[in-house]
């Protein structure tokens, strides 16, 4: 494997870890600072924890905490999901057939698995 391939993924990889780590932070600051009873306490009966990704994006645009925190969770999740996504980008540039094949099988089952997921719920 070339060099700029192994720096291409493993940055990526960083920055995902990274960001969703520091997205997970400033939503717990911001938990703890507007329901300091968090550290104690149960969450309240009938409390709704977001489902979808338009609530994330709903909560996240009214500063709630707990959905910057499921944006960070996220952003986690998509991390190496980018990864497969980057890995066909590679192939293709390096016109290899078989892994490109391989490689964009993994990711309409991992497309799949969530579609599964979300109809799910």
């Amino acid at each position: 494997m070339k060099p700029w391939i192994d720096t291409a993924i493993s940055t990526l990889l960083r920055v995902g870890v990274v960001l969703s780590v520091a997205i997970i932070t400033v939503g717990m600051a911001i938990t703890f600072a507007k329901h300091p009873d968090s550290f104690s306490s149960r969450p309240a009966a009938g409390a709704h924890f977001p489902n979808t990704i338009s609530e994330v994006v709903a909560g996240v645009r009214r500063g709630s905490g707990e959905e910057i925190v499921a944006a960070g969770l996220l952003v986690l999740i998509a991390t190496p999901v980018a990864r497969v996504a980057l890995s066909i980008v590679i192939f293709v540039i390096e016109r290899d057939r078989l892994y490109l094949a391989i490689t964009t099988a993994v990711l309409v089952i991992l497309m799949i698995a969530f579609a599964i997921g979300r109809g799910a719920s």
